[in-house]
């Protein structure tokens, strides 16, 4: 079964219709303060095709996830329509660099390096928390780097994840375009751990029927948040304005139980992606 044939909801399917239902509701119910001049109908923004469940092609080919949902609610209380641009990390960040978008709708690790690169947006509306996914008859603890050192660790390719176990633990990092497929390596014990967000770790565990688990939180939440092209104070603070109107009207906590059954804005549980 292909990505795009499977729902990323994680609740029994009458309580998930249920859920999307009332929060589809709840959500076109709420004011839309915008907050854009009227000179600005349009912004483009960028998400990763592959990202479920965040960003990723439906059946039919439409982009779909949580993080469509949650710019499109951002869109909507700006007053303007919302352009999907949805390709690789490396292209989405070419792009945001030369002004071809306007910003990445999947939020990145504010770590030192994007933030040379570009602006973030505050506040977040969700955290990163990381966990160690492990066979599932391997009950060793792994909660740290240094607990890694001499083992085989996977990784999603061109993250900020990588960055960090790379520079600690140097080749012994194996990484990955696609999560899953280091997911199905851990299944077959050709590693011995792999670094993942909760989230998308238990997505593909049960989709792909594996037999490997989602252990402990890898390390404290980390910071993250929309990006946007360095210097563009306007955009990052009518973003800003848009984020807090999201935070506070509840659309944001009707988005998140569509999804996830909670409200990821008080969960330490969260997502992002690095450049």
């Amino acid at each position: 079964m292909t990505d795009c044939e499977k729902s990323p909801l994680i609740f029994p399917i009458s309580r998930r219709h249920w859920i999307a239902q009332a929060a589809a509701v709840l959500v076109s119910s709420y004011p839309i303060p915008k907050v854009f001049s009227q000179s600005v109908d349009s912004v483009s923004v960028g998400f990763l095709s592959h990202y479920p469940p965040f960003s990723f092609r439906d059946r039919d080919g439409s982009l779909k996830g949580f993080d469509l949902d949650v710019m499109q609610r951002l869109c909507t209380i700006m007053g303007v329509n919302l352009v999907r641009v949805p390709e690789g990390m490396a292209t989405l960040s070419q792009k945001l660099r030369a002004g071809q978008i306007d910003w990445i709708g999947n939020q990145l690790l504010a770590t030192p390096e994007n933030r040379r690169e570009f602006d973030f947006v505050r506040p977040s509306y969700a955290s990163i928390q990381l966990t160690s996914v492990q066979h599932e008859d391997d009950n060793r603890d792994f909660l740290s780097l240094d607990d890694l050192i001499g083992k085989k660790l996977g990784v999603l390719a061109k993250t900020g994840i990588e960055d960090q176990a790379r520079g600690a633990l140097g080749k012994s990092v194996l990484a990955y375009a696609r999560i899953e497929d280091a997911l199905k390596d851990l299944a077959e014990k050709k590693l011995d751990v792999v670094l993942e967000e909760n989230l998308i770790a238990e997505y593909y565990i049960e989709r792909d029927a594996l037999p490997v688990k989602v252990t402990a939180p890898f390390a404290s939440p980390i910071a993250v948040g929309l990006a946007v092209r360095k210097g563009q104070r306007d955009m990052q603070a009518k973003l800003s304005d848009a984020v807090k109107t999201m935070l506070s009207d509840g659309s944001l906590k009707a988005i998140s139980e569509k999804w996830f059954g909670y409200d990821v804005s008080r969960s330490r549980m969260g997502h992002a992606m690095s450049s």
